[in-house]
């Protein structure tokens, strides 16, 4: 016969341990509602910062020209706009408009703006001197958002390359000038509740040519005020994570419900021949060293069969003779041979233990002739 079938040894742990998986089984089937409930009926809840805009400011220019005189690109008398170059010898005069403007909910404000021509003296990154002439200026009072500050300026050419030339008479050496149009604005009042007391400072640079007046890049203002807020959402649980439990805690009812059921129906447990085969299993290997594997004798040559009640006892024989025991995988049976006696251990899954037990002293030519 071969091995001990696995299901035996299965349910014979079972049987043994069978309060322990159950409670096991329990414990499991409660952690996995204790989960599900969790997930389903608590909320969680995840934090972040978000930074919003409350109230920006801005400031900008425009500028534009009268042609005085007429010429095959330009007509007399045609304004030209937010030009990057001016023509000496087509306009007398550049108009210059700096706007202030807040965007908020609410506010007012009172705003105070100087617009002026800035002349400076620059060598390398030093400032030689300076000189400014006022142009403008103009107040906003009680300013709403989206309302916008202007005040309006004109350059004039002419004066502008006097001044240079007066300076230079004066000075001999004045290095690199520079020509700004500079505009600075006071504000005082309140936005969105919030009260501000500032002052920007804009500019429009120029650079001259005998010939041009140049608009080079301007520096000008963009502020933002802004606030930031924690923002709470709820997270939703994911698929594997909403079901996962629920999953768990079934196939732990499930597998509970089915242990108990084959308790019950005695589908746990073991028969009085199994229990005997399970314990013939373990004392084939705590004895494995005194049995033989062979083949049971098909002929009767002894003059008496002893059957034994168990392996341990065939061992004990065994050791006592000096014999071995030999293990007939095919019929279940294990013997020791002693002169003339046989000692015979019958398994019982054994397909012979009928034959061995009830003829066991007969021969085999009675067995042919009365029993077979």
């Amino acid at each position: 016969m071969g091995e001990i079938d696995r299901s035996v040894r299965i349910r014979a742990l079972l049987d043994r341990w069978f309060l322990v998986v159950a409670v096991a089984l329990l414990v499991v089937a409660v952690a996995g509602g204790t989960w599900a409930y969790q997930v389903h009926a608590t909320e969680t809840v995840e934090t972040d910062q978000v930074t919003t805009e409350r109230w920006s400011e801005t400031t900008s220019y425009e500028h534009s020209s009268v042609i005085v005189n007429e010429s095959i690109p330009f007509d007399e008398g045609e304004r030209v706009t937010n030009r990057p170059v001016y023509y000496t010898r087509l306009s007398e005069e550049v108009d210059v408009s700096y706007r202030y403007e807040y965007a908020a909910n609410d506010g007012a404000v009172q705003v105070n703006t100087e617009t002026r021509v800035q002349y400076r003296g620059i060598e390398g990154e030093t400032t030689l001197w300076e000189y400014s002439e006022p142009l403008a200026t103009g107040t906003a009072t009680g300013l709403d958002p989206g309302t916008p500050h202007t005040v309006n300026a004109t350059l004039v050419i002419t004066d502008v390359y006097e001044t240079i030339n007066t300076v230079e008479q004066q000075l001999g050496t004045v290095g690199t000038i520079e020509i700004r149009i500079v505009s600075t604005s006071n504000i005082e009042g309140t936005i969105d509740g919030d009260s501000v007391e500032h002052t920007y400072e804009s500019e429009m640079p120029i650079t001259v040519t005998p010939t041009t007046f140049r608009v080079l890049e301007m520096e000008t203002v963009d502020e933002t005020e802004t606030q930031t807020r924690t923002v709470e959402r709820p997270v939703r649980s994911g698929a594997v994570e909403s079901t996962a439990p629920v999953v768990l805690s079934l196939l732990a009812l499930a597998g509970l419900g089915g242990l108990v059921h084959a308790r019950r129906t005695g589908r746990v447990g073991l028969s009085a021949d199994e229990r005997e085969l399970l314990e013939l299993h373990q004392q084939e290997q705590e004895f494995s060293e005194w049995i033989t594997r062979g083949t049971f004798p098909s002929e009767r040559d002894y003059e008496q069969t002893i059957l034994v009640d168990d392996l341990e006892g065939l061992v004990d024989v065994a050791i006592d003779t000096n014999k071995r025991v030999i293990k007939d995988e095919q019929l279940g049976v294990s013997t020791v041979l002693d002169g003339d006696y046989i000692y015979v251990y019958v398994r019982p899954d054994s397909p012979a233990e009928d034959w061995l037990i009830n003829y066991a002293d007969t021969t085999m030519e009675e067995f042919e002739r009365f029993g077979g």
